[in-house]
């Protein structure tokens, strides 16, 4: 268990109830996704820039680079809102519910009752690094500037080390409650 998780997740555990597991997401590929976007966006305005055209071409290419130049401003804003959400979140599973602890500031919990699980409100799955729990199988990608473990009806625990190990524990804690 990672200390620093389970030391913001304890105070909210409730009456019996028991953590079994607690982490952070570890450096993901998401991340590296968005650094290489921006790298070859940025390198793609400087090559507009530089290159020598005729002068509708020039201005023409002027004006693609500005706009490349401003949706790389874009996209590092974006991966810093991303990466500061990740790097304050905690999870934890306990033998009644899943816990998430995230936000930009000041930690705000989700919990999600393990009940529900296997229900028509809520399905698990893992899928590579991250185990997700949502009502239906198709959700919808991260949103932009949006809290990625937390969306619309939508848990993800992303980026963990050993997720078939969290995916185990969340199904067994949800078969030990029925």
């Amino acid at each position: 268990m990672d200390p620093d998780a389970s030391a913001v997740i304890t105070p909210h555990l409730l009456a019996r109830e028991t953590l079994l597991w607690c982490g952070r997401p570890h450096d993901t590929t998401s991340l590296r996704r968005r650094a290489v976007a921006i790298i070859l966006v940025e390198i793609a305005a400087l090559v507009l820039r530089s290159l020598p055209l005729d002068s509708s071409l020039a201005e023409r290419a002027n004006i693609n680079s500005i706009l490349l130049a401003v949706l790389v401003c874009v996209l590092i804003a974006e991966a810093i809102v991303f990466h500061r959400y990740l790097s304050n979140t905690f999870y934890g599973v306990t033998n009644q519910r899943v816990i998430i602890m995230s936000g930009l500031g000041e930690p705000e919990m989700e919990a999600v009752f393990l009940d529900l699980l296997n229900t028509p409100q809520l399905r698990v799955r893992r899928i590579r690094r991250n185990v997700e729990l949502s009502p239906t199988v198709n959700q919808p990608p991260f949103l932009p500037f949006a809290n990625p473990s937390v969306g619309n009806e939508c848990y993800r625990l992303l980026a963990l080390e050993d997720p078939l190990r969290v995916y185990v524990l969340i199904v067994e804690s949800a078969h030990k409650l029925k």
